[in-house]
């Protein structure tokens, strides 16, 4: 009798069964151990809180340039320890009778720091003027799950 190609080519049955019962125990336990590391991080909101915070920040001190660019004027981002706060005067605390507006119009526009996250820096205030240039350099530290710096370069304002 005489076979034709077609049944060489036709897989063993005993091959087409899929994984081995070691295969999905391996698969179990690195699932398990992954969990078991990731997990806490990930349902940690001080982790979130941090890093929300850090992104609002480093918003507040763009768009503060910006704003400085775009009205001709001098801008200050003030620094407590409560958080952050935009205002139209270097005196400090902010005077809530002279603030500036935020993207949204609020007045006074704040950045306060949530529970569990602290704010420092290195100097109180920051100020641009109308060409976006800052009167000195400023590094954030902002300190939750992790430490995390912002940074305000001296010579161009660059927020990173």
């Amino acid at each position: 009798m005489k076979r034709g190609l077609a049944s060489h080519l036709t897989p063993h049955p005993s091959r087409l069964a899929g994984f081995t019962l070691v295969e999905l125990v391996a698969i179990i336990i690195i699932a398990g151990i992954l969990a078991a590391v990731a997990g806490p991080r990930f349902f940690n909101a001080a982790t979130f809180a941090s890093r929300g915070y850090a992104d609002q920040a480093t918003g507040l001190l763009r768009y503060a340039q910006k704003l400085a660019i775009a009205r001709h004027a001098d801008v200050t981002v003030q620094v407590g320890g409560s958080g952050l706060s935009l205002c139209a005067s270097a005196g400090n605390p902010c005077a809530d009778v002279n603030p500036w507006p935020g993207p949204q119009g609020e007045t006074p526009y704040r950045a306060d720091a949530p529970g569990g996250v602290t704010l420092t820096g290195s100097a109180a205030a920051v100020s641009f003027d109308a060409q976006g240039r800052p009167s000195n350099g400023i590094t954030l530290t902002i300190s939750g799950d992790t430490v995390r710096t912002l940074t305000v370069e001296a010579e161009t304002g660059y927020v990173y």
